[in-house]
C-alpha cells in the first residue's frame, strides 16, 4: 500500500482534509440548495397534482353541463312541440266553432228568408185574389150590362169562382 501511496502520491492528511471539505460542501449544498429545491419541487408536484385533479373535475363538470344542456334542449323541444300541438288543437277547435257559428248564422238567414218569402207569397196571393175579385166584379158588371139573362150570369159567376179557387 505504501507503494500505491508513492505511485499515486496520496497524502493522507490532504485526503482527509479533502473528504472533510467535500462533506462540508455536500452538507451546505444539501442544506441550502438541495433541500429548498426539493421543497420547491414537492410544492410544484402537489400543485401539478391539484391542477390535474381540478382539470379532471372541470372536465367532469363540463361533461355534466353538456349533458344537462342537451337534456334542457330536449325538454325545450318537447315543450315547444306540446305548445305547437296545443295551438293546433286550439286552432282546429276555434275553426270548428267558427264553422258551426257560420252554419247557424246561415241557417238563421235561410230561415228568415224562407219566412219572408212565405209572407211575400201570402201577400201576393191575397193581392192577386183581390185583383181577381175586382176583375170578376168588373167583368160581371160589363156582362150584366150587356145581357140580363140570369142563367148566363150564374154560369159566368160559377166559372169565375172556380177559376178563383184554383
Amino acid at each position: 500500500m505504501e507503494e500505491l501511496v508513492k505511485i499515486f502520491h496520496i497524502d493522507w492528511k490532504l485526503l482527509i482534509a479533502q473528504i472533510v471539505n467535500f462533506a462540508i460542501v455536500a452538507w451546505v449544498l444539501y442544506r441550502f440548495a438541495l433541500k429548498p429545491l426539493m421543497k420547491i419541487l414537492e410544492k410544484r408536484n402537489v400543485e401539478i397534482d391539484r391542477s390535474l385533479d381540478n382539470a379532471k373535475q372541470i372536465e367532469t363538470n363540463l361533461m355534466m353541463s353538456q349533458e344537462e344542456k342537451n337534456n334542457l334542449i330536449v325538454a325545450a323541444k318537447k315543450e315547444a312541440n306540446n305548445i305547437i300541438e296545443a295551438s293546433r288543437a286550439d286552432g282546429a277547435r276555434q275553426a270548428q266553432e267558427l264553422l258551426n257559428k257560420a252554419k247557424s248564422e246561415v241557417s238563421a238567414v235561410v230561415q228568415t228568408a224562407k219566412q219572408q218569402i212565405a209572407e211575400e207569397k201570402e201577400k201576393m196571393l191575397a193581392e192577386s185574389r183581390k185583383e181577381i175579385g175586382d176583375l170578376v166584379i168588373t167583368v160581371t158588371e160589363k156582362v150584366l150590362r150587356g145581357t140580363l139573362n140570369k142563367e148566363v150570369d150564374k154560369n159566368l159567376i160559377a166559372k169565375s169562382l172556380t177559376d178563383l179557387d184554383q
